[in-house]
């Protein structure tokens, strides 16, 4: 799988001079996971580097199974992950900490002339069951779905929100998908797809339209932050970072999580397009 790797010189906080025991040593600290997220971490990492300048971090955005295994094997001391634990992982000592809240954005090829779908249409479409856009009050042309990778936290989230309520708790993704590795991907790959449906997270919607595709409305509900908030747009979730057991004073990551909770960090979070905690 393609990693996006971000790397950024930051230096240690004067509470955290303990990072490098005070011999001004640089540290090398690794974290990972959802490409969601990637947006959020990026900027997070450029305004703490500003007032930080002396602990190098890597952030690969590899998929929020990805992250939280490798904060389960100690590949990364903190993840970041678009979906909510798995009891087995909590089980493992994961702890996931909320950072901001999105919603998952039905998204068509711009040839589509559909601007609505009810929930029980979109479940059957992506699980197969709807495989012409006649069906739903379009055209007479086959439904293109386009579908993230297992490794994918946007994916999990879709499945759980959309295709076990909409079609069955038995549903799953139809398995002639075409599958993207990423929210930017699926934005290209719908808009440059003719007659083609995917998903992304909010923080994608504009990526999505400057492809070709836009957004539809689910139930008659537009995916915004309003609706998320208030809690009628049903396709939405929680954005977390994850970390092996309670996040310690002291340390990197639990400085880094701080900044992000704060109201400088929650700005970031509005200024990605995804929906601040406060």
């Amino acid at each position: 799988m393609r990693k996006l790797t971000i790397l950024f010189i930051l230096s240690v906080l004067s509470v955290t001079a303990a990072f490098a025991s005070g011999s001004g040593e640089k540290l090398n600290v690794s974290f990972g996971g959802s490409t969601t997220v990637l947006p959020i971490m990026e900027g997070a990492i450029e305004e703490y580097q500003k007032m930080h300048p002396e602990v190098t971090i890597s952030y690969e955005a590899q998929g929020s199974s990805v992250g939280i295994k490798g904060v389960m094997e100690g590949t990364y001391t903190l993840g970041a992950s678009s979906r909510t634990l798995k009891d087995a992982e909590e089980k493992a000592g994961v702890v996931a900490t909320p950072i901001a809240l999105d919603g998952v954005a039905v998204i068509v090829n711009g040839n589509v002339p559909i601007g609505n779908l009810s929930l029980e249409q979109a479940a059957k479409i992506f699980s197969g069951e709807i495989t012409n856009w006649k069906e739903v009050g379009g055209p007479d042309a086959r439904i293109v779905v386009i579908n993230r990778d297992e490794a994918s936290g946007t994916r999990e989230t879709f499945l759980e929100t959309c295709l076990k309520p909409g079609a069955g708790a038995k549903a799953n993704f139809v398995r002639s998908a075409i599958i993207v590795e990423s929210n930017g991907d699926m934005a290209q790959k719908v808009g440059n797809t003719p007659y083609a449906v995917g998903y992304v997270g909010f923080g994608y919607i504009e990526g999505t339209r400057q492809a070709g595709g836009k957004e539809i409305t689910i139930s008659g509900v537009t995916p915004n932050e309003r609706n998320v908030v208030n809690g009628r747009y049903a396709l939405s979730r929680k954005l977390f970072v994850v970390h092996k057991g309670p996040l310690q004073n002291g340390t990197i990551e639990n400085d880094f999580v701080q900044f992000i909770l704060s109201r400088e960090g929650q700005k970031i979070v509005k200024a990605q397009k995804f929906i601040p905690l406060q």
